[in-house]
């Protein structure tokens, strides 16, 4: 990812915590041969009230129980297994860390831990941390889209993310890890992530952001993390000849551990569709310009030299951080051409034409 979300925006996250424990104790019971504490009594006194005001919990919960209730001690153990496994952020995106689902195994069970938290992640939108004015929902997109300075979708940076306000639509809150699957985790805050439009329904989907296109397990990105991936054009030609435009390389660090990313959000395409191509002769014109604007005499090779690394400068304030990077690159392969004894002749003869 280009960039990530606060860890404070998941500090609210006690309707997923709660959950999981009444589950966990229910679980505990049922293997102890006694009976499943009634859901009310479980819930913590200050959340009480909150609960309460999601009529279904109740019937959810005992529907769980239902299911559980007949297994045998081996079954309930992988229960246990699959909601500790699949909340386990952030040790959950290393590939040598399990999170094991029932699905396959104990599909009734799974089905009643999907109702329950997926009726929970709509309680998001209405519940509100005690103390707090706003829903749980609305305190994290506060959070997240005040940390995020240019607004835009971390999964791309080519898309603005809706502000919060009660005239627009709150953007797409996405399971990192789909809920179909790992629904234990289903209303956790750690694995929901703000994301563009684009990027969720278009892309990312139910899509399993832990295996890659062959369903092997691989090292995922911690939306959470502090680790931010850097991109490049190195390996770009500028002019291959033949009257083509360039043929575009990206180069991605880390490459490994961001590849299944970029594979799931199709990001290399995108970007080579929707930017390169679409816009490096836009980027041209626009340093073009800027040169006559300042009196930049693009007919010498110095005056080049002079305008390209000025304007180089001035492409990191785009408003979109992907187009940003990629404008700021493909400028500095051009410096580097001019530079370059026997690319520099071609370059400058090129910039001159398109003047």
């Amino acid at each position: 990812m280009f960039f990530t979300y606060p860890i404070a925006a998941t500090t609210d996250n006690w309707i997923s915590s709660t959950l999981l424990n009444i589950l966990q104790n229910a679980l505990d019971a049922l293997q102890a041969g006694e009976e499943p504490p009634e859901f009310h009594a479980s819930v913590p006194e200050i959340y009480k009230s909150e609960f309460l005001r999601g009529r279904k919990f109740l019937d959810y919960y005992n529907a769980f129980v239902v299911a559980c209730r007949p297994l045998d001690a081996q079954q309930r153990d992988s229960i246990i297994a699959a909601l500790v496994g699949q909340n386990q952020f952030p040790g959950v995106f290393d590939l040598n860390t399990q999170a094991p689902g029932i699905a396959d195994t104990l599909p009734t069970v799974h089905q009643a831990a999907r109702n329950l938290f997926e009726y929970a992640f709509g309680k998001l939108s209405d519940l509100k941390t005690p103390g707090s004015a706003e829903t749980v929902r609305a305190r994290y997109h506060q959070l997240v889209h005040a940390h995020i300075e240019s607004g835009c979708c971390p999964f791309c940076g080519l898309e603005i993310m809706e502000a919060p306000d009660p005239d627009l639509v709150d953007p797409d809150l996405d399971h990192y890890l789909a809920a179909s699957k790992y629904p234990f985790a289903g209303a956790n805050l750690r694995n929901l992530t703000a994301m563009g439009t684009t990027c969720n329904r278009s892309y990312k989907g139910a899509q399993d952001i832990l295996l890659d296109v062959g369903n092997q397990r691989v090292d995922c990105m911690d939306p959470y993390g502090h680790e931010h991936v850097s991109l490049s054009l190195n390996g770009t030609v500028l002019l291959p000849g033949g009257g083509t435009g360039p043929v575009w390389a990206m180069t991605f660090d880390p490459d490994i551990r961001s590849r299944n990313w970029r594979r799931v959000f199709n990001l290399e395409t995108r970007l080579k569709s929707n930017v390169l191509e679409k816009q490096y002769q836009t980027w041209l014109k626009h340093c073009i310009s800027y040169a006559r604007q300042n009196n930049i005499d693009l007919s010498s090779r110095n005056g080049a030299i002079e305008a390209v690394g000025k304007f180089k400068n001035t492409c990191e304030y785009e408003t979109f951080p992907t187009i940003a990077r990629l404008k700021t690159s493909f400028f500095e392969l051009i410096e580097a051409a001019l530079a370059d004894p026997e690319a520099a002749d071609r370059v400058h003869n090129f910039l001159v034409k398109a003047a």
